[in-house]
């Protein structure tokens, strides 16, 4: 939003009173005696009585005109608070969508893909609980009278809002069995829609019993880089937990956020900061069947890369004694297998400086030596772009050599050879 904050109308003034005319009174009165005193017409006295009845006239002439500018200054003052009301109400329209497009719900996510970036989730990424009340960035400013107090209180409370909490704090949803499950699917399901598989794997040992299991998420254990682990505490070890409690039941330490489910769309949520009521979402387990085959016939599972993986984590290649395969990564479609002698026998990294080819090669050298022993292959090592990319591989019994330009005679000899 370019501006958040509302300049409140100010108090209007009150209506002038009107003031007697007592000269242009008191002048025919004078005027009138002088000329019965000069006259001695009984007639010129009238003239006298014009001076009370022209006072009378101009004072009923100035409460009409008083009334008159109170009903006008009320209805400007009227539509400044109603132009005040409605730039609230668009301020708060504003806000409210980007905050649902910044944290979308199992609803939002289904009606529209979430953007899903490169970064998996973290102890601090926003999980959506429910709808609600939370503070505005709107702010009202000017009046200290009790409307204009009134509507700073308006302003600063912004209403059916996505209620949020950090998912590393824990959730624990707890509730009569089908309305807690049917609150927890939803969660997950938030999740599954704006993470890929590579970014979160969901682990449980009740994943099929809560119609999770078909989620290619649940598969991910392995290459995922954060693990959420739903059902109960028990479960496993992992970076978040939504967890399952029946009623009355003491929600597990470490968890800072209770879901207490009142009725199957209603919650009160209780947070280290308080207690506040707010709507949730629910899925049945047949929805959240359909939306993990939804995800699985759109080949999610294989249509992402994932942002980092170890080299521990990838499946070594079946040697036939033969070539050089090694593992170097993993792709779209698995795990990506090079093999110097089938695919070469040479091989050039290219790319800009610093955009990784020294760690890839060290990665290609590393994987070979776990897939091959030093009767299979030995490495000479040369670097002359600073002399310590291949340090960390002069341990291994198959490098029998690293040349670099920081060694004089290495360099000539390697040259020579």
């Amino acid at each position: 939003m370019e501006s958040t904050t509302i300049v409140l109308p100010a108090a209007p003034a009150p209506a002038s009173r009107p003031s007697l005319p007592l000269l242009a009174a008191v002048v025919p009165v004078i005027a009138g005696v002088v000329l019965w005193a000069v006259t001695g017409s009984l007639f010129a006295l009238c003239f006298a009585a014009l001076g009370p009845l022209m006072l009378l006239a101009s004072f009923l002439d100035g409460l009409r005109t008083r009334r008159r500018d109170r009903r006008r200054i009320a209805a400007e003052s009227d539509a400044a608070w109603d132009r005040a009301g409605a730039e609230l109400t668009a301020l708060h329209a504003d806000e409210r969508a980007g905050l649902w497009r910044r944290h979308p719900d199992a609803a939002a996510c289904m009606a529209e893909q979430p953007l899903r970036g490169h970064e998996p989730p973290s102890a601090d990424t926003a999980l959506v609980l429910g709808h609600g009340e939370r503070a505005s960035a709107v702010r009202a400013s000017g009046g200290d009278d009790d409307r204009s107090r009134a509507f700073r209180e308006r302003a600063a409370v912004l209403d059916d809002a996505p209620v949020v909490v950090p998912i590393g704090g824990g959730v624990c949803v707890r509730a009569p069995e089908p309305v807690a499950t049917a609150v927890l699917r939803a969660l997950v399901v938030q999740l599954c829609r704006r993470f890929a598989p590579m970014q979160v794997a969901i682990v449980g040992d009740r994943l099929e019993e809560l119609g999770l299991a078909g989620f290619p998420h649940a598969s991910a254990v392995r290459r995922a880089a954060f693990r959420l682990v739903v059902g109960t505490w028990a479960d496993g070890s992992g970076d978040a937990r939504l967890l399952l409690a029946g009623p009355g039941e003491e929600p597990p330490d470490g968890v800072t956020a209770v879901l207490d489910c009142t009725e199957p769309a209603r919650a009160r949520l209780r947070t280290p900061e308080g207690v506040q009521d707010l709507t949730v979402e629910g899925l049945s387990l047949a929805q959240a069947r359909a939306i993990a085959a939804d995800g699985a016939a759109r080949g999610e599972e294989r249509s992402e890369v994932p942002t980092r993986i170890a080299l521990h984590e990838l499946d070594a290649p079946l040697s036939d004694g033969l070539g050089l395969a090694a593992v170097i990564g993993r792709g779209e479609r698995g795990d990506v297998v090079v093999d110097l002698v089938e695919d070469g026998p040479h091989a050039i990294v290219t790319g800009m400086t610093g955009t990784g080819k020294s760690e890839l090669l060290v990665t290609w050298v590393t994987a070979m030596a776990t897939a091959h022993g030093p009767d299979r292959v030995h490495f000479v090592l040369a670097d002359f772009k600073g002399g310590t990319a291949f340090d960390p591989l002069r341990e291994l019994p198959q490098v029998a050599a690293v040349i670099t330009d920081l060694d004089d005679d290495g360099a000539r000899r390697g040259c020579r050879a």
